[in-house]
């Protein structure tokens, strides 16, 4: 699901980007607010924990957010969600969650994007017995000024319970 919000989370952004410079300056703030639902799954998806197990998986990702563009650039911010499962072909099965706040602000120097991540999966045997809990957050920022890139990563860190 990670894989899925980034990249609709970059695809939006690099929209809003192109937009932004090829409008002209205005005088007022556009503000433009959006809900984004999709759905989609994957098969194969190899299990970290049990070699030689795979599954499928399948969830609903819902993208809300604002943007707000003003003649020195614009600014978004808002909320990505998942959830989802993942079919273990040992019959368990994993119940998956996603959140992250992201913000971008573009001006006419300075480009500014932050994502706080947190992931976070409990799965279970294939009669329902709690196996594991797997959580991951993380938060980060990139910045471009005058074509020069900073990366940070302010925290990135698993936490896990169970078998694995």
């Amino acid at each position: 699901m990670k894989r899925i919000t980034f990249t609709i989370a970059i695809a939006i952004l690099v929209t809003m980007a192109i937009a932004t410079t090829a409008a002209p300056a205005t005088a007022a703030a556009e503000v433009i607010r959006d809900t984004i639902i999709s759905t989609g799954g994957e098969s194969g998806v190899p299990d970290d924990c049990r070699p030689g197990v795979t599954g499928d998986i399948s969830g609903t990702e819902v993208v809300d957010l604002q943007s707000v563009e003003t003649s020195t650039g614009f600014h978004e911010h808002g909320t990505t969600t998942s959830a989802g499962r993942i079919d273990w072909s040992d019959g368990s099965y994993t119940i998956i969650e996603s959140v992250d706040h992201f913000s971008f602000t573009a001006g006419w120097e300075t480009t500014v994007f932050t994502n706080a991540h947190e992931d976070s999966g409990n799965t279970y045997s294939a009669s329902g017995v709690f196996l594991s809990r797997l959580t991951f957050h993380l938060v980060e920022r990139f910045t471009v000024t005058g074509g020069v890139v900073r990366v940070e990563f302010e925290r990135g860190h698993f936490h896990t319970s169970g078998e694995c």
